[in-house]
């Protein structure tokens, strides 16, 4: 059967007034489609000129003030038929997916040409992380050798070496990934076995063990979960307010608790426990240090922060050296790999949660409706939290 095309008029093209498909949100994207490809796909009437299929195609031609547009009448179609024709035509579309490995290859070799993506309908994150996932498969197979800093302390390397075991206090965030690579490094070359410890709060971010295990395995660094004796939210709920500000009681007891009992099972031993902070970011009341002995019970645990006085460009080129193992919520806008829960973020963590993970985010919403948060004056901290959460109440 051959369908003929003819150019009709715009204004005698009449839209379907019962068109249940919802498309003006697709509108700027199918004009420019039309400026780009040409009008390349007919609109479709029945012999009254009222539309089948083509009601987004009709909204662009007016918008870009197009005089007439191409028309394919289907005259032969029952009434029943054009009335299933026009559902039918919407949803098999839906039914098809896409092969995005194959897509994001065929993304690939147009923007390197230059191609304009934006003219193709996917919006900047749906293209970002096509084509990013391309670096991640890449990423997947890159070798990542240990990361040797020229500016460390050698009171840190020292201090390793007379050590009997390194226990590497892992979060799975950037500092801390640097870190593990740095110390599998020294450790190897000081024969001192090392194991990365992981706590399970109950509130981290649904992705972050899985990403945790992954980074181990790939580095060969023996990991060992561990878990506070009493669930994170579970615990603040209870005692209907946020965690301290101040003191930030929730790492103590919920972080340092863990790992400090654990530490303890090597009865006898000259353990290190070794953590990735760096001294810009202590606060005002930490005591945190190079090196320091903390008491915990009848026993005194050794923290080392190895990246304490390493310069700024040793540091950023350690963290290139582990881009291949960063967790990828930092390519969607999070900044920490801290509980999606915590009360202490910047505003964009809160929005890249809002954006990613909408349920989570919902949640933390009533628990800020919940939740009390203890007071100190020049908190900024609180203020932040207060301003933002306030504004998001319905």
């Amino acid at each position: 059967m051959t369908m003929a095309v003819e150019n009709r008029e715009i204004g005698s093209v009449i839209p379907y007034e019962h068109n249940p498909r919802v498309n003006d949100d697709a509108v700027d994207a199918v004009a420019a489609s039309i400026r780009e490809f040409g009008f390349r796909t007919p609109i479709l009437c029945d012999a009254t000129g009222v539309i089948i299929a083509g009601h987004t195609r009709l909204k662009a031609a007016q918008k870009l003030g197009l005089k007439t547009v191409p028309v394919i009448v289907a005259d032969d179609l029952s009434p029943e038929k054009v009335q299933a024709l026009r559902i039918a035509d919407n949803q098999l579309a839906t039914l098809a997916a896409w092969d995005e490995s194959l897509l994001a290859l065929e993304l690939s070799a147009l923007q390197s040409v230059d191609y304009d993506l934006s003219i193709l309908g996917f919006d900047e994150d749906k293209l970002s992380r096509l084509l990013d996932g391309l670096d991640d498969e890449a990423d997947d197979t890159a070798v990542v050798k240990p990361t040797e800093l020229e500016t460390v302390q050698p009171e840190a390397l020292k201090l390793i070496e007379e050590c009997d075991r390194v226990v590497l206090q892992f979060s799975g965030g950037k500092d801390s990934t640097v870190v593990l690579n740095w110390a599998r490094g020294v450790c190897a070359n000081f024969g001192k076995p090392l194991e990365a410890v992981f706590v399970e709060t109950g509130a981290e971010f649904p992705d972050l063990t899985s990403h945790v295990i992954r980074v181990c395995e790939r580095l060969g660094v023996k990991l060992i979960l561990l878990h506070p004796k009493q669930n994170l939210l579970q615990y603040y709920c209870g005692k209907k307010f946020w965690p301290d500000s101040l003191y930030r009681d929730c790492l103590h007891k919920f972080i340092n608790d863990p790992v400090n009992r654990h530490i303890r099972t090597y009865e006898g031993a000259n353990v290190i426990c070794v953590r990735g902070g760096r001294s810009n970011q202590k606060t005002s009341l930490s005591k945190s240090n190079l090196y320091q002995e903390v008491k915990d019970g009848d026993r005194i645990v050794r923290l080392l922060n190895p990246f304490f006085g390493v310069s700024k460009a040793d540091y950023e080129r350690a963290l290139n050296d582990v881009k291949p193992l960063l967790w990828r919520g930092y390519d969607l806008g999070f900044i920490r790999t801290a509980c999606w829960c915590c009360c202490f973020q910047k505003v964009d963590q809160w929005e890249a949660l809002k954006k990613h993970y909408p349920l989570l985010w919902e949640e933390m919403r009533i628990l800020s409706q919940t939740l009390e948060y203890k007071k100190y004056e020049g908190d900024s901290t609180r203020k932040r939290f207060v301003e933002y959460w306030s504004a998001q109440q319905i």
